[in-house]
């Protein structure tokens, strides 16, 4: 059994000295785990978020196999005077690793991660962030409804959540459940919006997302690199 595809890097695990379990976010493939000979030459690349172009092979479809990469494009270098940014990339990778089901392809989750890696080098990286965990929710069956209130229809005045269904609901019908509902950050509902959100706000964001993620996904405490990005808006 063997192919090849293209993908990133999620996640390393030491495998004695010379060898590591490398897990890959392949584009026709989903999550991929295999093991990989470290080289001083590849040692440099050999990081969560590296884009590579992979050839996997084993005896069995079923067998933890062997991988041979080659990079494409190291991500997290670009990154590493910007702390912020890094610490969403290594907290997507990780969040993938544990959520995403091994090979099981989603093909459109795949794009949007790519284009949130091409965000992350511009200033709406923190939305952006938020966005892709949103995308994560929705493509691995649980999808938020911000489209209008889930009592009266409204579309506009969108102010908090559900934490049962995910459904939004409007201001009128939020006030007497204060403290019992998740607040909405407004830029999930408005795209185009001309200022940046706050800090307040993406943490709001990421509260909301990191619920449903732990709650109906993950059913344990996020990774603790999640945690450590949450800090930073803290």
């Amino acid at each position: 059994m063997e192919w090849q595809d293209e993908g990133f890097i999620l996640y390393t695990q030491s495998l004695g000295e010379r060898k590591q379990i490398l897990s890959l976010f392949t584009q026709s493939h989903g999550k991929c785990l295999g093991v990989f000979s470290v080289t001083k030459k590849n040692k440099s690349w050999l990081q969560c978020g590296t884009k590579v172009k992979g050839y996997w092979k084993a005896r069995l479809e079923t067998h933890l196999g062997l991988w041979i990469l080659e990079p494409l494009q190291t991500n997290s270098a670009f990154l590493l005077d910007s702390p912020g940014p890094l610490a969403a990339l290594i907290s997507a990778t990780a969040l993938c690793h544990v959520l995403l089901p091994e090979r099981q392809a989603y093909l459109q989750l795949y794009d949007k991660f790519n284009h949130f890696l091409d965000a992350l080098k511009g200033p709406d990286w923190t939305t952006s962030y938020v966005d892709f965990e949103v995308s994560l929710l929705e493509d691995l069956g649980y999808g938020l409804n911000f489209s209008s209130c889930a009592v009266t229809g409204k579309r506009d005045d969108l102010v908090a959540v559900s934490p049962r269904t995910g459904r939004a609901v409007c201001e009128s019908v939020a006030a007497p459940y204060q403290g019992k509902l998740l607040p909405l950050p407004s830029f999930l509902v408005q795209k185009h919006r001309k200022t940046a959100p706050k800090d307040e706000e993406i943490l709001d964001g990421l509260r909301l997302t990191g619920y449903f993620l732990e709650r109906y996904l993950l059913g344990r405490p996020l990774p603790s690199a999640r945690e450590r990005l949450v800090k930073r808006f803290i």
